[in-house]
């Protein structure tokens, strides 16, 4: 195998992948790695991997001219929306401040391109590694790969307790629905330990949070624990020592220094806001007929690639608002991880559309699923749970379980009064034997194993071995020179 490592700023996941990868060239592997910046390559030790070849894309982009020809080659790719979520996280953390060239997106764009074309090209690269495609970077790696006959593979948490997944286009994850499809047919048969394991999981779901939602801390508001430790000394004089980088060419992280301060000023804000967010918060009313609505995360990929035509949460709130049908309410659940990170004026807004109540985080999703008539989302993992615990889903944007007889897509949004009115109060026609074929697809559909990729250097290479272990052992890898398998 000929892999390309993907490798950016993204805290401590450079461990994981490092030692994941270690594991590939031990087996025989060759190994290449693209990396966003040379900062990035500093603070994840890159060349710590001494077999590999380094490749900064940073250093590429600066001397980079707009080529028309690779542009034209690539067109019937939507490479426009692809730029579409690191512009996002560019917006929020202020990266690139205010004075982006015209010809910036052009150059950008066909820049990735080439640079990712002469990567394959030199060395032959067969597979990608890396999490999901979750940006930029990621995201025109993909199509490289795709035009070039090679296979991403994209390793991430699962909405199931110490399950990962591993995806190659976030966009056309059909692995759940192939595995339902073939219970239903008989060609797949789950053991009747896989049942039981369904129904009790099914039936604990009201207390069951996902892996994801445990490890990533963003739910606390503190500042000292975050930004003011000793260890954080070496951080900031990296920073300092990049001072006078660029804004724009290293296009994820920007100068670090300035995209550090505003990362701190946005969680210094969320802490201002707090108290004064929590006057918006109102309580549910006993007997009022509702569809939940769970606000998400910004930025992140479930929104910027799975529904980049729904970001604009307000719009699709006052949408919402202005098409249900009468006497049913549309409950807002703020998001535990980002609430108070939209400004005051987002709250206020919203409270001022009809029909919308807005509630806090701590609220009890669960409890709120089972009381509603519906739940409306763009692509959060509360539809899922809604699924089973019978309420119907109506889905915005792409994800995993929009398989399910119980989601209805939102395709037209001039036609979702008329959707509302005939869908929400139809009986839910699927079943616990339903839910159960449901749930061991999506078992099926991943690996054994917790993934948490925050982890330090010493636990992410126990997991890489575990993870390694089962890529192995489940047929997705032969390491005889023929491509990812499975």
């Amino acid at each position: 195998m000929n892999i390309l490592l993907l490798s950016n700023s993204a805290p401590n996941y450079h461990h994981f992948f490092k030692a994941l990868v270690r594991l590939f060239e031990s087996d025989g592997a060759s190994v290449a790695v693209a990396v966003d910046s040379r900062f990035s390559r500093e603070e994840n030790h890159l060349d710590d991997l001494h077999f590999a070849e380094i490749h900064n894309f940073d250093a590429w982009f600066v001397s980079h001219q707009i080529d028309l020809e690779i542009l034209a080659k690539y067109s019937d790719f939507n490479l426009n929306t692809m730029l579409l979520s690191d512009f996002e996280r560019a917006q929020v953390y202020r990266i690139w401040g205010a004075d982006v060239n015209p010809n910036y997106f052009d150059r950008l764009k066909s820049a990735l391109l080439t640079y990712f074309e002469h990567i394959f090209k030199r060395h032959s690269i067969d597979t990608v590694i890396y999490e999901n495609v979750s940006n930029s970077f990621a995201h025109f790696a993909l199509i490289v790969a795709q035009r070039q006959g090679a296979r991403y593979l994209g390793i991430g948490s699962s909405r199931l307790p110490a399950r990962f997944a591993v995806t190659d286009n976030p966009l056309e994850d059909h692995a759940a629905k192939r595995a339902f499809e073939a219970i239903c047919d008989g060609s797949l048969v789950p053991s009747s330990e896989l049942r039981v394991w369904a129904d009790t999981y099914i039936a604990q779901i009201e207390n069951i949070t996902p892996d994801y939602m445990k490890i990533n801390g963003l739910d606390s508001l503190g500042l000292f624990r975050r930004y003011f430790k000793f260890r954080h000394l070496s951080k900031i004089w990296s920073l300092l020592r990049h001072a006078g980088d660029s804004r724009t060419d290293a296009f994820q992280i920007g100068n670090p220094l300035l995209t550090h301060i505003g990362l701190f000023r946005r969680n210094f804000g969320r802490r201002v806001r707090a108290r004064r967010v929590r006057r918006f918060y109102r309580k549910s009313v006993e007997g009022e007929r509702y569809l939940l609505y769970p606000l998400h995360f910004h930025p992140e990929s479930s929104t910027s690639i799975l529904a980049a035509s729904w970001l604009d949460e307000y719009e699709v709130i006052r949408n919402i608002a202005f098409n249900l049908p009468e006497g049913v309410r549309l409950y807002v659940k703020d998001h535990v991880s980002a609430w108070a990170y939209p400004s005051l004026d987002f709250y206020r807004r919203l409270c001022l559309l009809p029909n919308v109540r807005l509630l806090p985080p701590e609220a009890p999703t669960k409890r709120l699923i089972r009381g509603s008539v519906a739940v409306i989302t763009l692509t959060s993992t509360v539809g899922y749970e809604a699924l089973l615990l019978h309420r119907r889903v109506f889905l915005f944007g792409r994800v995993f379980y929009e398989f399910h007889k119980g989601v209805t897509l939102v395709e037209k949004p001039a036609h979702l009064h008329k959707l509302l009115q005939t869908k929400l109060d139809l009986p839910t026609d699927w079943d616990e034997a339903y839910n159960n074929d449901f749930v061991c697809a999506c078992h099926e559909a991943t690996l054994p194993g917790t993934l948490n990729l925050m982890q330090g250097p010493e636990a992410a290479g126990q997991m890489a071995e575990q993870v390694y272990g089962q890529l192995k052992s489940n047929g997705y890898l032969i390491l005889s020179g023929t491509p990812f398998e499975k």
